[in-house]
């Protein structure tokens, strides 16, 4: 019997127990005390009373009765469903008294005499004779009183308290209990939040109303300050250029000033003529692609959902001259057009499905290149998928990375493997391995003679594309260069590369010259760039930032990629299109 009542002291929903003394356990040698979290009324058989506290063996005889109570705060939920309030709402209450019974001998009397009418006290069975002394009629009349924004905003503890102790002031003391305070204290209200939600965002409304306007007058003053002042440098350039007009920036960028200079070359992309256009904006995120455009706001304006057959998706490119679009997945490659249908898969034959993907893909007019960090680097055909054939072996985790992959004007393939490029022919021919790179390769860009990488310490350099021997450093960036776009105006040659927390970067390093092209309220990790736009991925892998040649420094359009579809930005290409094509 001892072991019964020492178990039901365990449970947690049990207030108070009453018992016969001869069902205390009693040890020979040993007493058995009362356990911490427990006090107790010996009543005995003559009605004299006596307390018995936490620790203390409480020697019953037989024919005694002993109760144990907790000795802490006991909680009595009340709650009150809609109840109207003075404005005309309806307000949910939660509320939970903190009772105690006092550690004194008459207070557990009375305790035991209002409460106990079994052999034991629950919270439950707490709860209904509080709740029957109409403390939630009690509420109802207090949240009839105020209004909702008072009883939703400001804490109201204190006078509920004192409202409770009054009404509950006889109970109370018939029961030996004391109004400690309250736990939870909460008033809800659905229709003053969505009152209080339309009032915001009215207010909001009209501020961004107003701040557009201002906004927008500030932008249209700025542009025309810039156009007067870029007007100023460019009849500066007339001037200076030769008489036969032809236009060299090595001989006219040294007659301006070196903020004038600046003013310039980080508005050049906006002042030369365009050669590709900006079409469409294409995102690979988990199984998905998903095209965006360049100028209008909001979603997407298509998603397609590639087949399971190549795992997990990892790269996206657009090859301009054939009109395609390449996925690099875990297994392989998918062909698309522009508008997405499938026209080919490539895969590599017997191989297990791997925890990566193909990192990046390049065609020549035959042929299909992509390299993989765990695979290697492959090569297709393109007309027979079947045709597949392996450039690069990776074996007991040598090389460590083969990322990028490209093609130069003589048709030579150039891949990143750690901290060297290796140039194919065509046809699978090793030609030539550079020296090491400053760290390990990153992204690749050929123009013309020269071939320039960014490493993962934010080293861009440039070598010799023939028979390359040595490195010269370009510039060294804040971040890892992940992405490099180099683009010829004239004789002067722009590295368009991300760079942290300073945005994108326009590098020019025969001029020495850095300009910043794009601004943006979080680290870029990479960028894509046609003659008309620029796009850059935040470091988070969450949103897109899109400027146009046409928009001012501070028009950059924030597109939040990953919350509209659901998963991380994988890769992201632009679809363009030559400026002959839209003539």
């Amino acid at each position: 019997m001892g072991v019964s009542i020492l178990e039901q002291l365990e449970r947690e929903d049990l207030l108070a127990l009453r018992f016969r003394g001869s069902d205390w356990p009693r040890g020979v040698f040993s007493q058995t005390l009362i356990p911490d979290k427990w006090m107790g009324l010996l009543t005995k058989a003559d009605g004299r009373r006596r307390f018995a506290p936490a620790g203390g063996d409480p020697r019953p005889d037989a024919d005694d009765t002993l109760m144990l109570v907790r000795n802490r705060p006991l909680t009595v939920p009340v709650v009150v469903e809609s109840a109207p309030t003075s404005d005309a709402h309806e307000v949910h209450a939660t509320i939970e008294l903190l009772v105690r019974c006092p550690a004194r001998d008459d207070e557990l009397a009375a305790f035991q005499n209002t409460l106990l009418e079994r052999s034991e006290l629950t919270h439950d069975q707490l709860a209904r004779a509080v709740n029957k002394q109409g403390v939630a009629n009690v509420l109802r009349q207090y949240i009839r009183e105020h209004a909702a924004e008072v009883l939703v905003q400001s804490d109201q503890r204190n006078a509920i308290i004192e409202l409770l102790r009054t009404e509950l002031k006889q109970f109370l003391f018939s029961a030996g209990l004391e109004l400690e305070g309250l736990g939870r204290c909460a008033f809800e209200s659905d229709s003053f939040a969505r009152h209080a939600a339309l009032e915001r965002q009215t207010a909001r409304r009209v501020q961004e109303l107003e701040a557009r306007n201002v906004v927008e007058a500030a932008a249209r003053e700025a542009t025309h300050r810039r156009l007067d002042d870029l007007n100023d440098i460019l009849g500066k350039l007339k001037s200076a250029a030769n008489a036969d007009g032809s236009l060299q920036w090595h001989e006219l960028l040294p007659s301006l000033t070196p903020g004038e200079r600046n003013r310039i070359l980080e508005n050049l992309w906006r002042l030369t003529p365009n050669r590709t256009i900006a079409r469409e904006i294409v995102v690979v995120a988990g199984r998905a692609c998903a095209w965006f455009g360049v100028g209008a706001a909001g979603g997407s304006t298509r998603q397609i959902q590639l087949p399971d057959d190549l795992g997990g998706l990892r790269s996206i490119a657009y090859d301009q001259f054939g009109g395609t679009l390449l996925v690099g997945a875990a297994l392989g490659v998918w062909r698309l057009t522009a508008d997405g249908e499938v026209l080919a898969k490539y895969a590599v034959p017997d191989v297990e499905l791997p925890r990566t993907g193909f990192n990046e893909v390049a065609t020549s007019e035959s042929r299909l290149f992509a390299t993989h960090s765990q695979l290697g680097a492959w090569a297709w055909t393109l007309d027979d998928p079947t045709a597949a054939e392996c450039l690069l072996t990776v074996s007991d985790g040598q090389p460590r990375t083969v990322r990028a992959v490209t093609l130069d004007e003589q048709g030579r393939v150039l891949i990143a493997v750690d901290d060297r490029v290796r140039a194919f022919g065509t046809d699978g021919e090793l030609l030539w391995e550079s020296p090491p790179a400053d760290g390990t390769i990153h992204c690749i860009s050929p123009l013309e003679q020269l071939l320039y990488v960014g490493t993962e310490g934010g080293a861009l350099q440039r070598c010799a594309l023939d028979l390359p021997q040595a490195w010269t450093h370009v510039h060294r960036a804040h971040a890892a260069i992940e992405s490099i776009v180099a683009r010829r105006w004239d004789d002067l040659v722009e590295l368009v590369i991300p760079s942290g927390r300073e945005g994108v970067l326009g590098v020019y390093g025969s001029e020495g010259s850095v300009s910043r092209l794009m601004q943006a309220p979080t680290s870029i990790r990479r960028v894509w760039a046609s003659d008309d736009a620029l796009v850059a991925l935040a470091g988070g892998r969450d949103r897109l930032f899109v400027q146009r040649a046409t928009q001012t420094e501070q028009e950059v359009r924030e597109v939040p990629a990953a919350r509209l579809l659901g998963r991380s930005v994988q890769d992201v290409c632009l679809v363009t299109s030559r400026d002959d094509e839209n003539a």
